[in-house]
């Protein structure tokens, strides 16, 4: 059980969120969605939620994951997003006083697709190998010693396709990302910015994702 806990953590945090393939555009996007935008999300808060649901007694922090984020949205629905730190650490003690130490140092994928937004409800299809994930590598160190694995998105296919929703007005974008518990739904606040805050991204760049 000393292990199962981080080890079953690292699982969760290498995959993606799963979604449609396609690469080309798949419906209809509300302009107001559209540009460059920078912003923060509460995924590390929903990080310590889900560290508090473990039996064992956790403490964690996950105070730079997933911040800032920052994503382009183009006016045919094609999306690109941009790596963000994922680092963090955490504490496990058991009911018989054996620790177990946990330490990510990683940063997520840059991810591609094409996006539909409009009446609130967001839905995402990713480009084949488009998908993101995590990539670093996890450190696990209990009294028997230390073991590093590598972070890395789950092969093949994946099928849970969570609930977005989101709400748009002027240089102004929340997104609502609905996942199982006890991550909860993670918000996403963003600012509109200009282009030119970006480093120049060419969208062949991203279309040439391999496929495997």
């Amino acid at each position: 059980m000393r292990h199962a806990l981080p080890l079953a953590l690292a699982v969760v945090l290498a995959a993606p969120a799963g979604a449609q393939t396609c690469d080309s555009p798949v419906g209809p996007i509300e302009s107001c969605v559209v540009g460059a935008w920078i912003g923060s999300s509460t995924i590390p808060e929903a990080m310590e939620r889900a560290m508090r649901a473990m039996p064992e007694n956790v403490r964690a922090n996950f105070n730079d994951f997933g911040r800032p984020v920052a994503m382009i949205i183009y006016e045919d629905g094609f999306f690109e997003t941009f790596p963000m730190g994922a680092n963090g650490n955490a504490v496990f003690e058991d009911d018989d006083g054996n620790v177990t130490r946990v330490e990510m140092n990683a940063q997520t994928i840059t991810s591609a697709g094409y996006l539909t937004a409009m009446g609130g409800m967001l839905d995402i299809c990713h480009l084949p190998g488009g998908a993101g994930g995590l990539t670093g590598e996890m450190t696990v160190t209990t009294s028997d010693g230390s073991a590093t694995m590598p972070l890395a998105p789950p092969p093949g296919p994946q099928s849970f396709n969570p609930v977005i929703t989101y709400t748009c007005s002027g240089n102004s974008m929340q997104q609502m990302v609905a996942l199982p518990a006890p991550l909860g739904t993670i918000t996403y606040d963003l600012a509109r910015v200009p282009l030119s805050a970006f480093p120049e991204e060419m969208r062949d760049r991203v279309e040439d994702l391999p496929t495997d």
